[in-house]
């Protein structure tokens, strides 16, 4: 019995470490444009207030929030989104840069 429960702790640190692992990569994005992240069609903007936000459509059961850059470096994080639905969800930030946004990319935990 021991040996079966460290088998399967085994198997389930190796499956946890490959969906780390195979995780999508993400490149930061100006204001404006779209990219693909798994599943995830998104497309980051800023509005006249410059706060950055990040809308991702589709379904993918991945916990994501916008991370916001602005020109001068200040980094700020949106509110935390799930798409495992499906649909649209929207992660804006309260950055409030003092010059303009930079960029703006996913943060999936």
């Amino acid at each position: 019995m021991k040996l079966s429960i460290r088998r399967l702790t085994t198997v389930g640190t190796a499956l946890a470490a490959a969906v780390v692992l195979m995780a999508p990569t993400a490149s930061a994005v100006k204001p404006g444009e779209t990219f693909r992240y798994g599943s995830l069609d998104c497309t980051a903007a800023a509005d006249l207030n410059k706060n950055g936000s990040l809308s991702c459509t589709g379904a993918m059961n991945v916990t994501w929030r916008a991370k916001v850059t602005c020109k001068v470096g200040f980094t700020s994080y949106g509110t935390w989104q799930n798409n495992a639905e499906g649909g649209t969800k929207e992660s804006k930030s309260e950055s409030k840069c003092v010059f303009a946004v930079e960029d703006v990319i996913i943060d999936p935990i």
